[in-house]
């Protein structure tokens, strides 16, 4: 079975998309949908395969259930012939890698690819895949002592050598200075923190869950 954990933060950030997505889940045979990564975890059984849509997820639940594999979202939707692709017909945008995806190749040829897959042409950024720098605000600030205490190897030993605290009123000159930096306005992101940072600092947005899951 497939364990899709829908993320606390995608479903508050991202609720209509959110919704849209766990609909589809819901009529696979072989998905079963849990709740939050902080407090379910232990409901995936030997054999099973973890599926994510959040970073932090991610990376706390390849700690808690290291015996499991863990994929996207995204690697699982390239895994469904029933699944129907958008078409936006070659409309181009910037893909905004995501600092915690650096490691995760498998992640990172998904997005691509489900980019490809909805006629979407991609334009890179400078650092991209495992030169990624950007988060959104998940960078400025100390890691949360709940993650810590689950995902001590990442977000302890790893994760602070490449935090830089910023004061929240000093973060959205800092957004803007990252889109100007961007060679477009419109951007597609695949995690909930570089999503808003990128639309903080004025970008055109989106989640590539909300390109994959539109309304009808």
């Amino acid at each position: 079975m497939y364990c899709y954990f829908p993320s606390c933060n995608f479903r508050k950030n991202f609720p209509e998309t959110a919704a849209r997505a766990e609909a589809y889940l819901s009529t696979q045979d072989d998905v079963k949908i849990c709740g939050c990564c902080h407090v379910t975890n232990h409901l995936p059984q030997t054999g099973d395969t973890i599926v994510t849509v959040c970073m932090s997820c991610m990376h706390i639940l390849e700690e808690v259930r290291s015996d499991l594999p863990v994929i996207s979202l995204f690697e699982f939707l390239l895994t469904r012939n029933d699944f129907q692709w958008p078409d936006y017909n070659g409309r181009a945008a910037v893909l905004q890698d995501c600092f915690r995806a650096r490691g995760h190749h498998a992640l990172q040829d998904a997005v691509r690819t489900c980019m490809q897959r909805c006629g979407m042409g991609i334009l890179e950024t400078e650092h991209n895949r495992d030169e990624a720098d950007f988060d959104g605000s998940f960078l400025l600030h100390d890691p949360y002592p709940q993650n810590i205490a689950e995902a001590p190897h990442y977000f302890r030993d790893y994760l602070p050598a490449y935090v830089t605290a910023m004061p929240e009123n000093m973060r959205s000159a800092y957004y803007r200075r990252w889109v100007s930096e961007l060679p477009d306005s419109r951007v597609v992101c695949y995690c909930n923190t570089c999503t808003a940072g990128m639309r903080l600092g004025g970008a055109d947005a989106m989640h590539l869950a909300e390109l994959l899951f539109p309304a009808e």
